[in-house]
């Protein structure tokens, strides 16, 4: 029986791909960027993203982040989570564009604890009426340890 959430982490050819399933479908896929955290980065993350559930109720997993000071397009990509009433968890993903992300940094530095910072407000419509994508599963917090367990190994 699959959880209600799920992270698998797969290597195909060159790159690594992170895949976030939700009741069982995959809901986001990304390759993951080395060019500024490597993959022991990206889980350390995670695995602290998924423990704040415990006492908060918003947190975010980090999928892209590619800084300013690294060549390339400065990126950040992220899967951000609000725990609602202790039963459910929503998830919505977030692109931060070149011109978002340097504003974003203009007023602070993002790293692994000041992600959380940068979480915006849960919403279903944009400013133009367009219905935006999230996603919905129970929170078993017994599930949401076993993830962090094998984030872990």
């Amino acid at each position: 029986m699959s959880r209600y959430l799920d992270i698998i982490i797969q290597k195909i050819a060159r790159e690594t791909v992170f895949k976030l399933l939700v009741n069982g479908k995959l809901v986001e896929q990304a390759t993951l960027i080395f060019k500024t955290w490597n993959l022991c980065d990206y889980k350390k993350q995670w695995i602290e993203a998924l423990e704040r559930l415990r006492t908060h109720k918003i947190t975010c997993l980090v999928i892209c982040y590619n800084d300013k000071t690294n060549r390339g397009f400065p990126a950040i990509s992220t899967v951000d989570i609000f725990k609602v009433i202790n039963s459910k968890l929503l998830f919505q993903p977030r692109n931060f564009s070149s011109d978002e992300y340097i504003k974003m940094l203009r007023e602070k530095e993002y790293n692994m604890q000041s992600c959380y910072d940068f979480i915006m407000p849960f919403e279903t419509h944009n400013d133009h009426g367009w219905e935006l994508q999230y996603w919905s599963c129970d929170y078993n917090p017994q599930e949401i340890d076993e993830l962090i367990a094998e984030l872990k190994e």
